[in-house]
Formats: structure tokens, sequence, C-alpha cells
């Protein structure tokens, strides 16, 4: 009786991927929770100066943003010719109203809308009177500013720096903006970048 040879077995030299695909998955959650940028909160009622060259900020961690407005120029265009102009006027103001409304101003007396960054509660919304002739110790602005300041310092892993953002409507009076600068000053943050959107080609 011939000896049985024994067939190769088909499934020799085959190296089981799931753990290895399990692993990658693991990874790829891992690096993806622990990557996430903070992205900057940006109000669409401001309408950006244009630059050749700008860089946008991304990373929101360690900045606090400050949008200042132009009301009155969202007022005039309502009654414009083009519907258009009408509509986005419209538009920005409601945004306005909605994302303040805690504020109890109305659209005309918001000057100044600012926010944390990551997570610093509930957008809050200044007049021009909020700041005229103020000092730090009784400066609203300047106030919130400080309060975030110290919430971003008070972290387990606080940023490297703590900066202000200003977005400043291309509209608004330059004195506006220095007022917010002014008031980042006060509370001992003096890092500032402003925003910018790229100029169109004519």
């Amino acid at each position: 009786m011939g000896k049985k040879v024994k067939q190769p077995d088909d499934d020799y030299g085959k190296v089981n991927l799931s753990p290895m695909i399990d692993c990658c998955f693991l990874l790829l959650i891992f690096f993806v929770v622990n990557a996430t940028a903070l992205t900057v909160s940006k109000d669409p009622s401001v309408t950006m100066p244009q630059a050749v060259d700008p860089t946008d900020l991304e990373d929101a961690k360690g900045c606090i943003v400050i949008n200042v407005f132009a009301p009155e120029e969202m007022e005039k265009e309502l009654s414009s010719d083009q519907e258009s102009i009408r509509k986005g006027a419209q538009a920005r103001l409601d945004k306005m109203a909605k994302t303040y409304k805690a504020s109890n101003k109305p659209n005309e007396s918001i000057h100044y809308g600012v926010t944390g960054g990551e997570d610093g509660g509930k957008p809050e919304a200044y007049s021009e009177s909020d700041l005229k002739g103020k000092n730090k110790d009784t400066n609203p602005l300047s106030k919130f500013v400080k309060k975030e300041k110290e919430r971003w310092e008070g972290l387990k892993n606080p940023p490297e720096k703590i900066r202000i953002y200003i977005r400043a409507d291309s509209r608004a009076s330059w004195e506006r903006t220095f007022r917010a600068i002014e008031a980042a000053n006060m509370a001992g943050v003096p890092d500032i970048v402003f925003g910018s959107v790229p100029a169109k080609d004519k």
C-alpha cells in the first residue's frame, strides 16, 4: 500500500491581517482625536479687509476673538437699490441679533462682539459708548479679555501664548479698532493678530 502524500495546505504562508487592521484603525482614531484643530469662529457680519497675501488664523488655541462691526453701514445698505445688497445686509443684521441676543442691545448699538475661542462661553457684545473713557478696572471688553486670559492660563495644558484675533470690518472707523487694541493691552494681552481676506483681482 502506497504512502499518502500530504497535500500542501492552501492557507500555508498566509498572514492574518485582521489584528493589524484593528491596530491601524485604533491609531487613526487616536491621531484624529488628538490632532483636531481648534478653529476660529468667523462672524459673517464682518466685511473683512482685503490683503494681497493674507495668512488665515486656523488654530484658536489661546485665541480671544474680537469682532469690530460697522452696523451703521449695514443699516445704510438696507435702503440700497440692489436687492442682493439689501438681502445681504438684512441677513448679517439678523445673524448679529441672533448671536448676541443675550446682550439686550439693538443691532445698531453692537460695535464689538467677543468670544473666547475654544469654549469661551456665550458671545458678548459691547457698544462704542461702553468702552469710551474707561480704565482697565471698568472697561468691560478689557475685563472679558482678562477673564479669558486667566481661563486659558488655568488649563491643564495651557497654550504657549495667548493672542487677540481682531476681525475688524473694513468699513469701521480706525478709532473703533484702536479701542479694541487698547482694551487688549489693558488686559495684559499685547500679542494681536489682524484678520484679512485675499484681495480680489481687478
